[in-house]
């Protein structure tokens, strides 16, 4: 597969691209896009706390072991 690699900020240059897929992530009726970034050497997936509020989540009621 490939991926777009791209800047998160304006203020950046390409040697700050990395690579992003866009996604889509849907909860209980709620959707929302987004886009991810892609580590193919990842044990561990993140969403930023502010993506999870606008799909509803409630993070107080989960704690994850890490």
């Amino acid at each position: 597969m490939r991926f777009r690699y791209s800047t998160s900020d304006l203020l950046q240059n390409e040697f700050d691209s990395l690579p992003r897929v866009p996604i889509i992530l849907r909860r209980e009726g709620f959707t929302v896009e987004a886009l991810g970034l892609v580590d193919s050497g990842a044990t561990v997936n993140v969403m930023p706390y502010e993506l999870g509020l606008r799909l509803g989540a409630t993070w107080n009621d989960s704690k994850a072991i890490i």
